[in-house]
């Protein structure tokens, strides 16, 4: 009997404490309904959920509209976008300790808190309001939120305010996603050094039996050649090996696929536009959909938490869609080392030293950790030497200049041509790019800076020390490809090669193989309405 008086009141404070938990995430779940307060919108606003849960945000003008978003992105996915921007900046480690710090330690090296930074200074007005919008808005929520959402009471974490540079640190790791692989130079690289050229000539073609190109003409720069027996057989068994074990003939690209189809192969003459971005799957999911009216524009698609854009959709007008080019947009830079000033590397100009940059990691639940980090003219120092030697990167995504959020003017786009000059001047992850509009026309190019080379194709790393080598700006806008309502009536693209030699510019070396995109070019040629 003395037992069981004291399991009772054991199980009643147990039972109340559960529910006391209950309780508290209970009221941290986000409420769908009522009024909120939100300060700076010049107008009155509404927000209505379908039964999915799909917003549409009805304001006065876009930055109203970003406001909002910023609003609706932290209270359904804030953790989300926690995680994401601190992964960026390599501050993993804060939340979970000393398992995250080799990933912080390699995001510190990139340098994307400073890029950030210098993109967010280098934007035009217009883009800044954006971003200042949205960022008030997560603010907001921050500010109203109480108690905070459930990961963040389980963590007992409680968020910084939401910056500018925050949508950028997203923004950049999607960059890191789709166009941040230095593998492939490496890997070139290596075998440049340690292979005959036939060899590395027939282990690395650009093309395959199924290409699929779009306009360029049919040729490759790197046509695929016959086994080059004799150099093999040189190679000797030891050779062989090395080549197997160095070769990464099974990397898995970042995949996806999209094509459109004009009205003149559809029953009722509207074009079709359709597109799958094949991203990892995550819970939650990587996008958020949602719908906007505005200043007389309505769109509706995808966006990306954390970052003030509509990514892909439709205004009524414009239909839009991406795949990833596989650009080529990355190198690394060879450093020639001052025998006599390890700080010093050369330049066109002469020895200069490095700059440093000292970095601080806090480790939840241990010390926290200082890094050294250099950089050059052209890029960060990678923390992994090539054959022995330092190397610095340079990349678009760390360039001021080649990013920006140029993609909030396609809510003005009416027509394909008006799309697509908004898209050939957007700096974001380099993309191939599917249009349809609403008079049946369908279109292709593609977006983001492309750099223009001298001296090299970037295929392999090179010293850039002597000036003959390195990069002259980008690739100007208008003489980015472009296909316009094809006879055929489609366009498909998925990951391959959509360039011929007779296009006058290098974008990529190592695109996917083209059976997906010949796959889905067979089937719409045989389909008829």
């Amino acid at each position: 009997m003395r037992y069981r008086r004291l399991i009772y009141p054991v199980l009643g404070l147990a039972l109340a404490a559960i529910a006391s938990v209950f309780a508290l995430f209970w009221a941290s779940l986000p409420k769908l309904d009522g009024e909120v307060e939100l300060t700076g919108l010049r107008e009155k606003a509404t927000v209505v959920s379908d039964e999915l849960g799909i917003p549409t945000i009805q304001a006065a003008d876009r930055e109203d509209a970003l406001r909002i978003l910023g609003w609706i992105h932290a209270r359904d996915r804030l953790f989300q976008m926690e995680l994401t921007r601190r992964k960026g900046a390599g501050r993993l480690a804060e939340l979970f300790g000393p398992l995250a710090l080799e990933l912080d330690k390699r995001q510190r090296a990139y340098g994307f808190e400073q890029a950030a930074q210098a993109i967010v200074a280098n934007l035009p007005d217009e883009q800044k309001r954006a971003l200042e919008a949205y960022a008030d808005g997560v603010n907001a929520f921050l500010r109203q939120a109480r108690p905070l959402p459930p990961e963040f009471l389980l963590l007992r974490h409680e968020p910084e305010p939401w910056r500018p540079e925050d949508s950028l640190l997203v923004a950049l790791c999607m960059f890191q996603t789709l166009n941040g692989e230095e593998k492939d130079e490496r890997m070139l690289s290596v075998m440049e050094q340690a292979l005959p050229a036939e060899v590395v000539r027939f282990l690395t073609p650009d093309t395959d039996e199924y290409a699929t190109v779009l306009t360029g003409g049919e040729q490759s720069y790197r046509p695929a050649t016959p086994i080059p027996v004799e150099a093999w057989a040189g190679l000797g068994k030891i050779g062989a090996e090395q080549v197997a074990n160095g070769v990464d003939s099974l990397a898995v690209l970042a995949g996806s696929n999209n094509w459109t189809v004009s009205g003149k192969k559809t029953r009722d003459g509207r074009a079709i536009l359709a597109n799958d971005m094949h991203l990892s799957l995550s819970v939650p999911n990587i996008w958020y959909r949602a719908s906007f009216v505005y200043d007389g524009n309505e769109s509706s698609g995808v966006t990306l938490p954390g970052v003030p854009l509509l990514v892909v959709g439709s205004n009524g007008h414009v239909a839009w869609g991406f795949t990833n080019v596989d650009a080529d947009v990355l190198d690394l830079v060879r450093l020639e080392i001052d025998p006599a000033n390890p700080d010093e590397y050369r330049t066109p100009q002469g020895w200069r030293a490095f700059e440093h940059r000292r970095e601080n990691i806090l480790v939840k639940g241990g010390d926290a950790v200082t890094m050294d980090l250099k950089s050059t003219l052209w890029g960060p120092v990678s923390p992994t030497p090539l054959l022995g030697q330092p190397v610095a990167v340079h990349w678009t995504a760390l360039q001021a200049s080649a990013v920006d959020l140029g993609l909030l003017d396609m809510d003005r786009a009416q027509t394909l041509e008006q799309a697509m000059a908004v898209m050939n001047r957007f700096g974001g992850p380099n993309q191939n790019l599917a249009l349809a509009d609403d008079r049946g026309r369908i279109a292709w190019t593609i977006l983001g800076r492309y750099p223009l080379r001298q001296g090299f194709d970037g295929s392999i790393s090179r010293s850039w020390a002597d000036g003959g080598i390195g990069w002259n700006g980008y690739i100007p806008a208008e003489e980015l490809p472009r296909l316009i309502d094809p006879p055929q009536g489609f366009i498909a693209t998925a990951n391959n090669r959509t360039l011929g030699r007779d296009y006058p510019f290098v974008i990529a070396h190592n695109q996917a193989n083209g059976y997906r995109a010949y796959r889905i070019s067979q089937r719409l040629s045989e389909l008829r309405q």
